[in-house]
C-alpha cells in the first residue's frame, strides 16, 4: 500500500514492456471465406508485465527471457500467411485474435512467470492497435 490519504487504497506497482516487429501477410475472413484481399503488414507487437515485488535480480521479469519468448512466436509468423498458421486455420487472423494468441502462447511459454502477463498490444500498422488481457 501506498502511504498518504490519496494512495491509501492503490498497490504499488512495477510495470515492464517489451516490443518487437515481425513481418506477415493476412486477409480478414468471413465463414472461410476471404473478405478482402491478402496483404502485408509489419506488426508491431508489445507485451506488458507487471507486479508488485521484483525478484531476487531486482526485476519484475527479465527482458531477455520476453525476448526470446516473443521471437519465437513472432517467428512462426515472419514472412508468412497468418491464414495458413495453425492457430487461424478456423479464426480470422484480425489484430484482436493476433493480440489474443500472442497472449496465450506468451503465458504458456513462460509458465510460472507468465503469471505477471498483464497485456499484449498488437499494431498492424500506425494508428491500428488492438489488445488482449485477461
Amino acid at each position: 500500500m501506498l502511504e498518504g490519504s490519496e494512495g491509501a487504497d492503490r498497490v504499488a506497482m512495477f510495470e515492464v514492456a517489451y516490443e518487437t516487429t515481425f513481418c506477415s501477410t493476412h486477409r480478414l475472413t468471413a465463414g472461410g471465406a476471404p473478405i478482402e484481399p491478402m496483404h502485408g503488414h509489419d506488426w508491431r507487437v508489445e507485451v506488458v508485465c507487471a507486479g508488485d515485488v521484483l525478484d531476487h535480480v531486482g526485476v519484475v521479469i527479465d527482458f531477455e527471457v520476453l525476448k526470446k519468448a516473443l521471437a519465437e512466436i513472432g517467428a512462426s509468423f515472419h514472412y508468412k500467411d497468418m491464414n495458413e498458421h495453425p492457430a487461424f486455420r478456423a479464426q480470422s487472423p484480425s489484430a484482436e485474435a493476433v493480440a489474443r494468441h500472442v497472449f496465450h502462447e506468451l503465458r504458456r511459454m513462460l509458465g510460472d512467470e507468465g503469471r505477471g502477463l498483464r497485456r499484449v498490444r498488437v499494431w498492424e500498422a500506425p494508428g491500428c492497435s488492438a489488445t488482449y488481457y485477461e
